[in-house]
């Protein structure tokens, strides 16, 4: 069969990246195939962990991408351009972000064979409960978006 798992890697205590539990929630209750929604809080080591057995994980994540904030894009695993958020925790098991965990789950071949993700970017990157306006206005086309992926992936992919 053909399973699919959705982490949306942020901590919703750190408001521009709360946008992943953010669209999260904004997804259709009912979604193609057979697909985990599930929150993974923050990126680290234990994401290697959660991407285990999957045919397709759809990350949700701030991304610091040089846009104006609340732009948003879609990257395939080879083209990921994420920023580590804490430089100088960077290097330790703990604390390790989005990027080094997928290249730890590579380097483990512990990586599934399709992963996107949905980066969407911050404002700011200061400690802030809730969204910025810029940020809240991506969660509905983000959440439409991932669901025409889903649909796209899921039916195209797994219904074979």
């Amino acid at each position: 069969g053909c399973t699919s798992r959705r982490p949306a890697l942020a901590n919703p205590c750190r408001g521009h990246v709360g946008v992943g539990p953010a669209v999260l929630g904004a997804l259709p209750a009912e979604l193609p195939g057979t697909v985990d929604a599930v929150d993974g809080g923050t990126p680290g080591l234990e994401t290697v962990l959660m991407l285990q057995g999957y045919d397709l994980v759809v990350v949700v994540d701030a991304a610091e991408m040089g846009l104006a904030p609340g732009s948003w894009r879609q990257f395939e695993r080879d083209a990921i351009r994420m920023q580590t958020r804490d430089m100088a925790l960077r290097g330790t098991l703990h604390y390790a972000g989005l990027a080094e965990a997928l290249a730890l789950a590579e380097a483990l071949d512990m990586l599934p064979p399709r992963i996107t993700v949905f980066g969407v970017q911050p404002e700011d990157t200061g400690w802030a409960p809730g969204l910025s306006e810029p940020v809240r206005a991506a969660v509905e086309p983000v959440a439409t978006a991932i669901t025409a992926y889903l649909t796209r992936e899921v039916t195209t992919k797994c219904d074979t």
